[in-house]
């Protein structure tokens, strides 16, 4: 598998240097037909290469092209040269790959006893497998499906809600359910100093430093693995128990200029993408207000717009004379205009 990672990584960073080359150049840019046929050369000329599955460096060559793509049509920055410092990949497609029982099966390395191979649907048809290693050395096969869906079932009877994210909690609902923040990062801040000073403390090149940078990759998957798995367990929650969902679309870049990192330790960005996917698989609307709603300067109950509404207050009485909660004001506002803008 290490020579595979290896191939496939070699792979990438010769025709990204090679396609970077051709345009400046001819100023065009280098097609996927001609860096194949180089490829087929390479395999000839490099014993080495030629060792690996075929499938192992075509698709790094696709993966390349659809990150050009990307790229050209801005959705993400310039592709980057691969380290083998960082998490190594390669992908096998069908009919080359298979699932087994006890694992999956990759042409000239072997089946792979995996571990989950149980949770697969019964009925699927095989599009390929990605085997990657992590900074912390461990090993995962990626098995991508294609699925006949259903339509799912709109339950009417489910109620329809209002989220409003927050700095004091994660999300307020318009139903009064407040659900606190897990700030994994900031749990783990300990842990992350001591292994930051191990690391700077060791010399560049040596083993020592090597497995000093594994143990801080340990500590950042762990955190990460907290917050996914937060995340996902709240969005499932909130698919299965709402028939539409309103969100306010915040700024979070803006936001994490002026707050700093903690707005990235939340995973604002995450719950949002993973509503909205679950949302179509079983049946839940999930739609984004306007940015530059007032949400929470908003009386619910009368409409009026408080001006002088800060930051720090948290609780605030209208002229109406109703005292609201900033936070599930602002979730029942976002459900009223999620209504009213839907009708």
């Amino acid at each position: 598998m290490a020579h595979h990672f290896g191939s496939a990584r070699w792979v990438y960073n010769y025709f990204l240097q090679y396609k970077t080359d051709y345009y400046k150049e001819h100023k065009k840019s280098a097609t996927f037909l001609k860096m194949s046929k180089i490829l087929t050369s390479l395999r000839k000329e490099h014993t080495w290469l030629g060792a690996t599955s075929r499938q192992c460096g075509g698709n790094a060559l696709r993966h390349l092209d659809v990150a050009f793509n990307n790229f050209f049509a801005k959705k993400s920055k310039y592709p980057s040269f691969k380290s083998k410092r960082s998490r190594q990949s390669f992908a096998v497609g069908t009919p080359f790959c298979q699932v087994k029982a006890r694992g999956v099966h990759v042409p000239l390395i072997g089946v792979l006893k995996c571990k989950q191979i149980k949770s697969l649907p019964q009925e699927y048809k095989l599009l390929s497998i990605t085997i990657s290693r992590t900074t912390t050395g461990k090993y995962f096969a990626s098995v991508a499906v294609q699925l006949e869906i259903s339509d799912p079932v709109v339950d009417k009877s489910k109620p329809t809600i209002g989220i409003d994210f927050g700095l004091k909690h994660f999300i307020t609902t318009s139903d009064k359910k407040i659900i606190d923040h897990l700030k994994p990062r900031e749990r783990s801040h300990k842990k992350l100093r001591r292994a930051h000073r191990r690391l700077s403390r060791c010399k560049k090149g040596s083993k020592r430093r090597l497995v000093a940078k594994c143990k801080l990759a340990l500590v950042y998957e762990k955190t990460a693995n907290q917050r996914s798995d937060f995340l996902h367990k709240l969005s499932r929650e909130m698919i299965d128990e709402n028939q539409d969902i309103y969100l306010e679309d915040l700024s979070i870049k803006g936001m994490s200029s002026r707050f700093g990192k903690q707005i990235e330790d939340l995973g604002w960005t995450e719950f949002t993408r993973q509503l909205s996917y679950k949302g179509v698989w079983y049946g839940c609307k999930v739609e984004k207000i306007d940015r530059f709603f007032p949400s929470s300067k908003t009386c619910s109950e009368c409409g009026l717009v408080n001006r002088n509404l800060k930051l720090s207050d948290r609780v605030w009485k209208c002229e109406c004379g109703v005292t609201h909660d900033r936070d599930i004001n602002a979730a029942k506002n976002i459900l009223q205009y999620g209504r009213a803008d839907r009708n």
